[in-house]
């Protein structure tokens, strides 16, 4: 919407479902760039002229997130970002004024040059000072040779600004206002930036020859590039940057918190931010010294209107982008007036929390949350893991299990089942000791374990062995590895080497690679295959996984010699995704969680194969999160997930076709009676295999 300060009348621009955007006005008005999100959830960016002359015109037109619009300051040139390519975030551009796509090497130099000359040449907005009113100072006639004059002197300031103007646009050898060409601006763009990784934090050169952003693996930092995509270069650490001056000279940045002025060329900042190369309004001047705005001052905290707001705040936010537009029928306000009495009180904002949630859980529904910053607190040494599974006994801890790989499995001398600890760096194990307390601060260095062993001839032998622990989360992962082997070699033993088994930890593209990689491992010479995603707590890969199970079967290829029986080949290197055409099976859980579960519901909905385990946790909702104003997270869930019979997911989880309760005692013994029901079930639909012919 667009709305003239001096009627209020308000117009329409564009009309859209989604309640956020980024608007970016051209340098001369005349234009507005902004986000358009159609229902598909794609974000294309539109230009529209700023008069309602016309309507808005959708210049990058991709199935893939294009944002951040910046022109440059003569209004023919726009930078954006698009995620077209492998999913990460470039630098695109486009001349907006397609005379500029044919100009000779030297004419585009010379018109940078031009049009750098200009941009520098503006003047930021002044507070204008209101002319005395002579009419009535003076009672003169309106066509005495004063008022004459008044006007006239009005003419020549317009036409003087008008000639300047055209002067301006004279050097730039191009007639002013510039004729945009919308129409076909989406065959005309250029992909400036090919860096790993994704780019951000755009800003273009007033002259639209140089363009910055942050971006890079590992730290990263802040570069500059040509418009061609040539010349890139580091000119400072990865940082926020949220605009630039009007002559181009400097970046307006963030870091840590601190406005800063980055100067374009590198090197240190140029003074406190909000200030000038002249220094008249805080800065230095010195574009070799950095530094930012100095903020001294004392801050009030009044808890009670802190958490009232913060209250307000995160009602407000889930009571307009919730997905539910009736909020499932709850009196909104009504609950957020009693909730509020509650709020206001909270001394703590773990009390603040506490309130928050509960009216959240008003809602009954997943994927939402409020959580306070984190305080400070005791720090606490991590414990050291080595990999091992034991148990109290006399004389120290004994091993039940050692994970394969794990520290204790590669020491010098390896641990093995049956060992007893019973010194760790030469103080002997308590009877209270713990493993985990005795490991505290461990991590990395050098641990001295001393050993008792039984030998197969019952003798029992001492010695001492050295072994390196590592964090916890490299257990899990040996953990979770060693059951994963376990239940393939399960499933194995169960069909006689005819079906093969993957397990999705979760929905994100790292898991989906390891999905690709041991897919073809798993399959090899296999009729069959079962997917497990149970325990999966979510992600976003569900149609990438998919794509991979239910590729439509259009074709085979034959080489010369090649068998005829074998009538599935097809060339690896043509598919989007390793793909696996025979039957399937998959596993869920209660443990199956968000995309885990639009993965289930897809599986069972398209027929692929049979769902085995139990129903599904019912939580599917995508969301995202809002900051409150001391940085507290409210995470929003802001778009329903429903089958094509109009059931919503949420609350009602992807349902078996064969339902197999797994129990603790289940869990205990080792016995995965839902993964031998998937087996069972897929051997029944595997075509029998011919017996072997009897030699002569």
């Amino acid at each position: 919407m667009v709305m003239d300060l001096a009627t209020n009348a308000v117009r329409r621009v564009h009309e859209g479902w989604h309640p956020e955007t980024e608007i970016v006005w051209s340098p001369d008005s005349r234009w507005i760039t902004f986000l358009g999100t159609d229902r598909d959830y794609n974000t294309d960016i539109f230009i529209a002229p700023a008069d309602g002359t016309a309507p808005a015109v959708n210049i990058t037109r991709h199935p893939d997130v294009d944002s951040s619009p910046r022109w440059s300051a003569d209004g023919r040139i726009l930078a954006f970002t698009s995620t077209r390519i492998n999913d990460e975030s470039d630098v695109w551009l486009v001349f907006l004024d397609k005379s500029l796509e044919g100009l000779a090497k030297f004419e585009m130099e010379q018109y940078f040059k031009d049009a750098a000359d200009a941009a520098k040449k503006r003047k930021p907005l002044q507070k204008e000072t209101p002319k005395a009113d002579t009419k009535s100072e003076t009672k003169s006639d309106p066509k005495s040779d004063e008022g004459s004059d008044e006007k006239a002197e009005d003419k020549s300031d317009k036409k003087d600004s008008a000639d300047d103007d055209a002067k301006d646009s004279s050097k730039l050898g191009l007639k002013s206002p510039p004729e945009l060409s919308l129409g076909d601006a989406y065959k005309r763009l250029r992909r400036i930036t090919t860096m790993p990784g994704g780019e951000s934090n755009l800003q273009i050169a007033p002259a639209g020859d140089k363009l910055f952003f942050t971006g890079g693996d590992n730290e990263g930092g802040l570069f500059v590039i040509n418009w061609d995509g040539t010349g890139q270069k580091r000119i400072g650490a990865r940082c926020e940057v949220v605009g630039i001056s009007l002559s181009g000279d400097k970046l307006v940045t963030i870091v840590g918190g601190k406005g800063q002025l980055q100067s374009t060329s590198g090197g240190g900042g140029g003074g406190a931010a909000g200030g000038s190369s002249s220094g008249t309004s805080g800065g230095d001047g010195d574009s070799s010294r950095g530094g930012g705005l100095e903020v001294d001052a004392t801050i009030v905290v009044d808890r009670a209107a802190l958490a009232q707001q913060k209250f307000a705040e995160a009602a407000r936010l889930m009571g307009e982008y919730f997905y539910h537009p009736t909020m499932k029928g709850l009196d909104w306000d009504a609950l957020t007036r009693r909730y509020a009495e509650l709020a206001k009180n909270a001394r703590t904002p773990a009390e603040f929390d506490h309130v928050a949630n509960r009216l959240l859980g008003e809602l009954n529904a997943s994927h939402l949350g409020v959580r306070s910053p984190a305080g400070g607190g005791r720090s606490v040494l991590p414990q050291g893991r080595i990999g091992v599974r034991v148990r109290p006994v006399d004389g120290g801890l004994r091993i039940d299990e050692v994970l394969e790989q794990s520290p204790a499995a590669l020491a010098r001398t390896p641990l093995a089942v049956g060992d007893v600890i019973r010194a760790i760096d030469f103080q002997p194990v308590g009877a209270s000791d713990t493993l985990e307390a005795r490991m505290a601060g461990t991590i990395g260095r050098d641990v001295v374990v001393a050993v008792d062993r039984t030998m197969p001839d019952g003798k029992s032998v001492s010695f001492e062995t050295v072994v390196l622990p590592v964090a916890q989360p490299r257990i899990s992962r040996l953990a979770y590895e060693a059951t994963q082997a376990r239940n393939a070699k399960l499933v194995d033993e169960w069909s006689s080497g005819r079906i093969g088994y993957i397990h999705m930890q979760g929905m994100s593209q790292p898991a989906l690679d390891e999905f690709e990689r041991d897919l073809f491992a798993a399959c090899d010479g296999r009729d069959g295959l079962i997917i497990d995603v149970r325990n999966n707590g979510g992600g976003w890969t569900a149609d990438r996984l998919l794509a991979s199970i239910c590729a439509p079967v259009h074709a085979y290829t034959m080489p010369r010699g090649g068998d005829p029986t074998h009538t599935d080949g097809y060339p690896a290197d043509r598919l989007f995704i390793q793909r696996f055409t025979g039957p399937i099976n998959m596993l869920c859980n209660e443990k199956s969680f968000s995309n885990a579960e639009i993965t289930a519901h897809a599986f069972k909905t398209l027929r692929r194969g049979t769902l085995v385990g139990m129903p599904t946790y019912g939580g599917v909702i995508s969301t995202g999160a809002a900051a409150l104003l001391d940085g507290t997270s409210v995470r929003m869930p802001t778009r329903g997930w429903y089958l094509p019979d109009g059931t919503d997911m949420e609350l009602n989880g992807a349902v078996p076709d064969i339902l197999v309760p797994q129990v603790p005692q289940d869990e205990e013994a080792n016995n995965d009676r839902q993964l031998r029901a998937a087996v069972d079930n897929l051997m029944q639909r595997l075509p029998k295999r011919a017996l072997p012919k009897q030699g002569t």
